[in-house]
């Protein structure tokens, strides 16, 4: 019986260890999460987003309700799913309780990645620098619009491949 017990639990292990590891290879993110180092944002709301008046359907909104030190927070984070290259801004913050617009620090899928459908976001990738710097942001104003039903804000366009964003609630 105890035998029996052992095989099926050192069964279970290695399948479990297998999946992870497979997991891993193509979302490194995952192991963050498993030692602590990420964290699990959720699903995306049910926002649509406006690239130059049109429905981007490659974005999505993620709402974040506290900050990694455990502090209330009220910002989203906008995920650009199409964007293709290294020097394309793939995440942004859109600050309410702060009012600001950031840029992550870090976009590669070590520090954001969606997996089944879940934002994961690394403590790395969760440091902005706010559009308006001019030595870690951009140097630009986004002109960010708040109101209870959207969101609205102008992006550099060599990095964003539009001028103006609309995020509809």
């Amino acid at each position: 019986m105890l035998r029996k017990f052992l095989k099926i639990s050192t069964g279970l292990m290695l399948t479990i260890a297998v999946i992870i590891g497979l997991t891993s290879i193509k979302h490194p993110i995952i192991l963050k999460w498993i030692t602590g180092s990420a964290r699990l944002i959720g699903n995306s709301t049910n926002a649509r987003i406006y690239t130059n008046e049109q429905l981007n359907a490659y974005s999505k909104v993620y709402k974040v309700n506290t900050y990694w030190n455990g502090k209330k927070a009220n910002y989203y984070l906008l995920y650009f799913i199409d964007a293709e290259t290294k020097e394309m801004t793939t995440v942004i913050s859109l600050n309410i309780q702060d009012n600001y617009v950031g840029k992550s620090v870090s976009t590669n899928k070590n520090d954001y990645d969606i997996v089944w459908g879940q934002l994961f976001q690394s403590e790395v990738g969760a440091h902005f620098s706010s559009f308006k710097n001019d030595m870690k942001g951009y140097d630009f104003d986004p002109k960010l619009t708040l109101s209870d039903k959207e969101i609205t804000l102008n992006v550099p366009r060599q990095l964003f491949k539009c001028d103006s964003i609309k995020v509809v609630f």
